[in-house]
């Protein structure tokens, strides 16, 4: 204990020009005279220090005074080493290698016995990661702006940053920087952006906080989730949560609840245990869990893909009744369907939506409906087509490329007022 305190003592007194004896006191938990007996044994070690008195006075190291590493205990030598040899891994360069030969030099018998420890900081991008962390390593030693294409949650955006810090959290490696879009700190996944250039045009340097990375500040957690697993997937909440995350039931399922940051990423994460999970609350969970489920279950019954807009407009018109109006937009490309003068439907930039109605189940495909409550396209100027097959027509006329049309078989044509 007292060895661990004497090279703290040194360590600090090689970082300041000056301490007091009062502030070591301090800093290491023991009386002023506890510290003036380590000040005496350091002396009595070779190390050339003074002491003055008075207004101004301290303790201090002489100047020219170097640090030899054999102050360095065999446990310390040995964490340092590790940590040089994790970023190796990384990089995929021998730099750290190297730089750990040259601490050794001399100090096979200090540093003895076999690495205990092995860190590998590298991941699965490691063919791309690598030159980022470099580039970005020589942009922040040189001062220069660096410019990337951006991918989050929102969108795709280019942006300029001022990089100050490079950052690992989470099993990712991150940059953090001062973003000229935003005009404000910003920290950017590393993975999450390509097209990464260092650019001319350098920056002075500002008043930088440090990156608050702690988990409340990154994932506000606002979403509460009440989900009962069964009991093969113990392993996996244990693994990613801990063995306390859970409350095993009677019957062995287990019953888990937590906070989440954000909707996409819980529905994702639910996703992946298929039907050994089953969601309690919240609804608005339940409902989007179903919905995909259903999206999932067309897709595959359907033996193909989701429908194309061309595709889906022809199937919209093929199947059509006359409900009421169907309104061509043309600044959009799309239409609109009507139902006793209220919209209940459209298809229009690349999306498709319906209201949930019973008119409208009766014409839209099964498990292609994102309902809504207002939408603004309908006031958009419209053209008004009066039955299914002038919209027919105009999806053919601008899909030409499309299979032509299969026979109808003959049927009773059902009129507007039955079954609605």
């Amino acid at each position: 204990m007292k060895t661990d305190r004497l090279i703290g003592i040194l360590s600090v007194l090689l970082q300041k020009e000056k301490c007091t004896a009062p502030e070591l006191a301090e800093r290491f938990e023991v009386s002023r005279r506890t510290i003036n007996r380590d000040i005496e044994a350091l002396c009595r070690a070779g190390i050339p220090i003074c002491t003055m008195q008075g207004v101004g006075g301290g303790i201090r190291i002489m100047n020219g005074y170097r640090m030899d590493r054999t102050l360095l205990t065999s446990r310390d030598m040995q964490m340092i080493l590790a940590g040089l040899r994790s970023l190796d891994s990384v990089s995929g360069s021998s730099y750290y290698r190297q730089l750990m030969e040259k601490l050794q030099v001399g100090g096979a018998d200090f540093v003895s016995g076999r690495d205990s420890v092995l860190i590998d900081l590298s991941s699965w991008y490691k063919e791309s990661l690598a030159p980022k962390i470099t580039l970005i390593q020589d942009a922040i030693a040189e001062r220069k702006r660096i410019t990337f294409h951006y991918y989050a949650p929102g969108g795709e955006s280019v942006r300029q940053v001022e990089p100050y810090y490079l950052v690992f959290k989470w099993s990712s490696w991150y940059v953090w920087g001062w973003c000229l879009t935003r005009k404000d700190f910003r920290l950017f996944k590393l993975n999450r952006l390509e097209h990464l250039k260092m650019l001319e045009e350098g920056f002075a340097p500002r008043q930088v906080p440090m990156p608050d990375l702690s988990n409340e500040r990154i994932f506000p957690a606002n979403i509460r989730v009440k989900v009962i697993f069964d009991p093969d997937a113990k392993w996996r909440l244990v693994e990613e949560f801990g063995p306390g995350c859970f409350e095993e039931q009677e019957d062995g399922r287990l019953l888990f609840q937590m906070d989440y940051t954000d909707e996409e990423s819980l529905l994702s994460w639910l996703l992946t245990f298929g039907a050994k999970a089953e969601v309690l609350e919240p609804e608005t969970i339940k409902e989007k869990l179903l919905r995909t489920a259903e999206g999932m279950m067309y897709i595959y019954r359907k033996g193909g893909k989701l429908m194309a807009q061309k595709e889906l407009a022809l199937y919209v018109a093929e199947q059509l009744e006359p409900l009421g109006d169907i309104r061509y937009i043309p600044m959009m490309g799309g239409w609109l369907f009507y139902y006793r003068e209220k919209l209940i439907g459209g298809i229009y930039e690349d999306g498709f939506a319906v209201k949930d109605t019973p008119a409208s189940r009766r014409f839209m495909p099964d498990c292609r409906d994102e309902v809504w409550e207002n939408t603004p396209a309908a006031l958009l100027p419209c053209t008004i087509l009066e039955d299914s097959g002038k919209l027919c027509q105009m999806v053919r006329e601008m899909y030409p490329e499309l299979p032509a049309p299969k026979a109808k078989k003959p049927g009773k044509r059902r009129r507007k007022s039955d079954g609605i």
